[in-house]
């Protein structure tokens, strides 16, 4: 499966809580359902309006977790994302298809995607033949979101397809299986697995074709409509530029809230108190840092323990432990040997 390891705690960033209503109703074709999550989970899987709600991404995470193991199906996701839409994502699509040509629809989405989704930014890069198209996740979004996202975007996209040339040339997709040719039997297309950014691979032949539902009165109107749901949303992008800047102080080994408000012509206090309108702190955000790298560094299997703990800023490997613990739940040992117990059952 993409991910197994323990959700990770980002309260920071929120996500519509009818993502996690869309899970659980994809877990019944499993013969599962909200009775067997966590109770403060299984409130998601009632017959209430969540259009208004919100949910951590921590709890996105737990429920994605979850998921994965009552389905026991490392295809959730994508499977997921072909049949969950909402009337957000209807809105979306209706703006695709009202644009001028493939090119442009697909920029549009791009553009609007956190009215549907807040775990992800995309972007672009363009060569002779190919745009291809990004999936950055924000935060520490689960890997099952952002294939849920893939699936979802391919799915729109290829009702886009107006002529023989197709549109969706290649999906790029993370992790190291045997899932290659089920991935390709869902989403319709050409997977690559083990690549280190998810992207959807577009033929620029196809971008150009025009769109014979191009509605530039209709289309005026949805874009102020979507310009509208992007500004009501909770604006999370100066603590990830934070974040970002500590982990290049990390690398090099040298760190401080002086240094950090450097780059944004702000004094220590002024970070603090725009840090605050995301609901966050400095402090918060070093932890979020460490904590994903200390991750990632052990599931990489390349450094001794002792070695993580000096590289992330640590006093001693006791004081990593306790942190590490606080995060997941588990020692870094434990969590090290359920990673290489993984490995060795995929290599087997």
């Amino acid at each position: 499966m993409p991910s197994t390891h323990p959700p990770l705690p980002c309260h920071r960033v929120k996500e519509r809580a009818l993502w996690a209503k869309g899970i659980i109703q994809a877990l019944e074709p499993y013969g599962k359902g909200h009775r067997e999550l966590p109770e403060d989970l299984a409130v998601y899987g009632g017959p209430e309006d969540l259009s208004l709600r919100q949910v951590s991404q921590t709890d996105m995470n737990r429920l994605w977790h979850a998921a994965a193991i009552l389905s026991e199906d490392e295809c959730f996701a994508l499977r997921m994302g072909q049949m969950f839409t909402s009337p957000i994502m209807q809105l979306l699509s209706l703006a695709a298809h009202s644009s001028e040509t493939a090119g442009a629809a697909i920029q549009r989405t791009m553009r609007f995607i956190q009215v549907f989704s807040t775990q992800v930014q995309l972007y672009s890069v363009e060569d002779e033949h190919y745009l291809t198209t990004y999936f950055e996740p924000k935060g520490a979004a689960h890997p099952f979101h952002i294939e849920a996202l893939v699936s979802r975007c391919v799915r729109s996209w290829e009702s886009l397809e107006k002529c023989a040339l197709p549109l969706i040339t290649e999906v790029r997709l993370s992790g190291e299986s045997d899932r290659r040719q089920e991935c390709e039997r869902i989403l319709g297309t050409r997977v690559r697995l083990g690549s280190k950014r998810i992207s959807i691979r577009l033929s620029r032949l196809a971008l150009a074709a025009r769109l014979p539902t191009s509605d530039a009165f209709l289309l005026k109107r949805l874009d102020a409509a979507l310009e509208d749901m992007l500004e009501d949303l909770p604006n999370a992008d100066f603590a990830e530029q934070v974040k970002q800047r500590i982990r290049v102080l990390l690398s090099e080994k040298e760190i401080s809230e002086e240094l950090v408000a450097q780059p944004f012509n702000v004094s220590p206090r002024h970070l603090r108190r725009k840090l605050s309108e995301t609901c966050t702190t400095y402090e918060k955000l070093l932890d979020e840092v460490r904590m994903e790298l200390a991750i990632k560094l052990i599931q990489e299997n390349r450094l001794n323990l002792g070695r993580i703990a000096f590289e992330l800023g640590f006093l001693d490997p006791s004081s990593f432990t306790r942190a590490f613990r606080r995060w997941t739940n588990m020692s870094p040992t434990a969590f090290r040997e359920q990673v290489t117990g993984r490995q060795d059952s995929a290599l087997l």
